[in-house]
């Protein structure tokens, strides 16, 4: 299971219970906020954001009277979260907007690092010297 579909999973099972007016039926939470942010209408998927070892979900819950509330979920993963930087030798293109890096599993990280190796240092490399479709530097 990569990180997007734990993320995805995790989500859904939680804003579920929040739609039916439950409480997250996984992860950390602030009970206090919970009723506050129940007082106001149904709830909205937030932000996502990544610690080392857990994904705090976020679930805002909007009232014109009483104002917006949050409450804040910490799932807890199931494997530590890294953060993979984009590579130095990435050209960013200016058309397409900013180039990022993204949170992955470190299993998940891995795979694609040794999918990369492969990519790069073996037999499979020399194809790409014969596609076309390869944007070419201009330094």
């Amino acid at each position: 299971m990569t990180l997007r579909e734990f993320v995805r999973d995790q989500i859904q099972t939680i804003f579920e219970a929040l739609k039916a007016g439950g409480a997250p039926p996984i992860g950390e939470y602030d009970p206090t906020q919970l009723k506050e942010c129940q007082r106001r209408a149904y709830p909205q998927v937030g932000a996502t954001n990544f610690q080392p070892n857990a994904v705090i979900l976020e679930f805002i819950y909007q009232d014109a009277s009483l104002g917006p509330a949050v409450l804040s979920v910490r799932v807890p993963a199931p494997e530590p979260i890294v953060y993979m930087p984009v590579p130095d030798w990435v050209i960013e293109d200016v058309w397409q907007g900013d180039v990022t890096g993204s949170f992955r599993f470190l299993s998940e990280a891995e795979r694609l690092l040794e999918s990369f190796r492969e990519q790069v240092f073996t037999g499979r490399n020399r194809a790409y010297f014969e596609r076309s479709d390869i944007p070419k530097r201009r330094d």
